[in-house]
């Protein structure tokens, strides 16, 4: 009888142990889990962060382009503005000679 004993309480603290050892697994998995699952979501924000930061930077370049372009259009507009200024003051001085020819022309002819 004491022989089962023995065993019965060998066998009940292996049981215990393995018990304990399942109990202690479970709770380490839970954990390496949780820290996995908090390592990826740093991850992902990081690379969110990465890509705002890549996106801010190309929305950047884009506007400093088009100030540019717009910089160099403002000029061509201006020295348009100017040439057809110039025309037009050409213009008024060819009509006025015009004039002046047809009364000359009208001169003569009497």
């Amino acid at each position: 009888m004491e022989l089962w004993k023995i065993i019965t309480l060998i066998l009940g603290a292996t049981g215990f142990w393995k018990l304990l050892e399942i109990l202690v697994r479970l709770r380490t998995d839970k954990k390496v889990k949780l820290a996995e699952a908090i390592n990826l979501h740093a991850q992902a924000e990081n690379q969110i962060v990465a890509n705002w930061i890549q996106w801010s930077q190309m929305l950047e370049k884009r506007i400093k382009e088009s100030e540019e372009h717009t910089e160099a259009l403002q000029k061509v507009i201006e020295n348009q503005r100017k040439r057809i200024q110039d025309l037009e003051e050409k213009v008024v001085h060819m009509e006025k000679q015009n004039k002046e020819l047809i009364n000359e022309l009208k001169r003569i002819k009497q």
